[in-house]
């Protein structure tokens, strides 16, 4: 990717709807009005909105599970103030698109509001003056992968891991920024932290690139210090992994820590020179050796006149060189041999992962299928519970309406046995009465006919002294007899 002097600032002019995903226009503004509009691959996505509270390693790590399949990252500014945006080239569609259906609306921290906004860039419009924007052509990327990672001076090669361009336009590994402490630029020392009140009305009135002389805003606002002793004069920092330490002058921690590690190089802050411990001396003054591609010192002008004095040393050096390019180039395929072999463990590892993947989305399809069968069941379990809790609520009634019942019953049967007997001894009293009745009745008829019989005697006195026979049944003759 090319490197552009000062920042440059962007903003998504428009966002359409195209199936299932967003589609935006991505206008960069740099110093010229005139533009160019540049098509951009399926590959392509832009992270924007990000506030500036959230720093590039922080971004980097809320993004790292997907870091493997993103080939180049690029910080530009965005025209929401206090917010900057990422522009992310994918290694294929198919990753571009998992990395669109995960992150799109979703929370940076379970404890802020601001949410992960995604887009598909369709087209770029750019300055026509700028290089093509915003990943470079073949030709760029083969010049790219010659130069070195200023933090671990390792090639930059897109396809063994990937890059980032931050908002200074300098490039580096991902893993090696997010080591550095301060998330500053360890090259040119830019921190992307909140500007002041001046240089934010500066912004408002006209977006334009960040001049040289605020880039150290934040350093201000921050000044580096010893990380032991706190100190703040003398400071040299490691451009291997970003250590800030004294000097020789003050604790000598700088040099101490190049001790723990080995870290050769390590950078004086206030002369922005480089010190190789191993030659002690200054070779901030490098340039890439076309022979073994190793750094070395550039030589003043001052030693080109003793140059016909070291042509000899040169020459027996030339020796030296060919056998230790052989022995490079033996390293080199060794090396290579050695990357392919974990390329190949990774893309196997990568399938692996993405079956595991879907065998983990069949379990938890499965287990959303039980869940909801189980809730069914205990839905009906729950219903059925309280269907048996009524029914022994009845249960429970019903008992005591038939004990009730049983009471009642063995009273009125306890009554009726009583009646039984009262009616059997009333049955008996009444055949007595009956029988009493009818030997009255009798009586009572002999006497009607007796009195009868005077009255007719004494109406006819001829008949005085005569006998009356009544003829009854021999058998009741007696009875008749013996109660007269």
């Amino acid at each position: 990717m090319a490197n552009h002097k000062g920042s440059l600032v962007a903003s998504v002019v428009s966002s359409t709807k195209k199936g299932h995903h967003d589609y935006g226009l991505l206008k960069i503004e740099h110093n010229e009005p005139t533009s160019i509009i540049t098509s951009v691959d399926a590959v392509v996505l832009c992270t924007f909105a990000i506030p500036f509270h959230i720093s590039i390693p922080d971004f980097l790590s809320f993004v790292a599970p997907v870091d493997s399949f993103v080939s180049h990252y690029r910080v530009i500014r965005d025209t929401v103030p206090d917010s900057y945006m990422v522009l992310m080239k994918f290694r294929d569609p198919r990753s571009a698109n998992d990395y669109y259906n995960q992150y799109s609306n979703r929370l940076f921290s379970s404890m802020e509001p601001e949410r992960c906004q995604v887009v598909y860039i369709e087209s770029v419009e750019s300055g026509s003056h700028m290089s093509p924007f915003p990943f470079p052509e073949a030709d760029q990327e083969s010049d790219e992968q010659l130069s070195a990672c200023p933090v671990c001076l390792e090639p930059m090669m897109d396809t063994l891991t990937g890059l980032l361009t931050i908002l200074c336009q300098h490039t580096f590994h991902c893993h090696c920024l997010s080591k550095w402490g301060d998330g500053s630029c360890p090259v040119c020392r830019y921190s992307q932290k909140k500007p002041s009140n001046e240089l934010e009305q500066q912004e408002h009135k006209s977006t334009r690139t960040i001049p040289e002389e605020d880039r150290n805003i934040g350093d201000q606002e921050d000044p580096n210090e010893c990380a032991v002793c706190k100190s703040v004069l003398h400071l040299w920092v490691c451009l291997i992994c970003g250590y800030i330490g004294c000097g020789r002058y003050a604790g000598s921690h700088a040099y101490d820590h190049y001790t723990e590690t080995s870290h050769l190089y390590a950078l004086e802050i206030d002369t922005q020179r480089v010190w190789d411990y191993t030659g002690d001396g200054y070779v901030h003054r490098l340039i890439q050796n076309a022979v073994d591609g190793k750094l070395v010192e550039l030589p003043s002008n001052t030693e080109n006149e003793h140059a016909a004095s070291q042509e000899k040393e040169e020459a027996i050096a030339l020796e030296y060189n060919y056998l230790l390019t052989s022995q490079l180039d033996s390293q080199r395929i060794y090396y290579e041999n050695q990357m392919e072999k974990v390329f190949k463990e990774i893309s196997g590892l990568t399938m692996q992962l993405g079956q595991l993947t879907e065998k983990a989305n069949e379990i938890r399809s499965n287990n959303h299928r039980v869940e909801t069968e189980n809730k069914v069941k205990e839905k009906i379990i729950s219903d059925l519970e309280k269907g048996k809790e009524k029914a022994d609520k009845k249960l429970e009634t019903w008992k005591e309406k038939s004990e009730s019942t049983k009471h009642v019953w063995l009273e009125e049967k306890e009554i009726t046995n009583s009646l039984l007997q009262n009616n059997v001894v009333i049955l008996k009293s009444m055949e007595d009465q009956e029988a009493a009745i009818k030997e009255l009745s009798d009586q009572v008829r002999d006497l009607m006919f007796f009195l009868e019989a005077r009255e007719k005697v004494q109406g006819h006195p001829e008949l005085e002294g005569g006998n009356i026979e009544t003829h009854t049944p021999q058998q009741k003759h007696g009875k008749r007899r013996g109660k007269r």
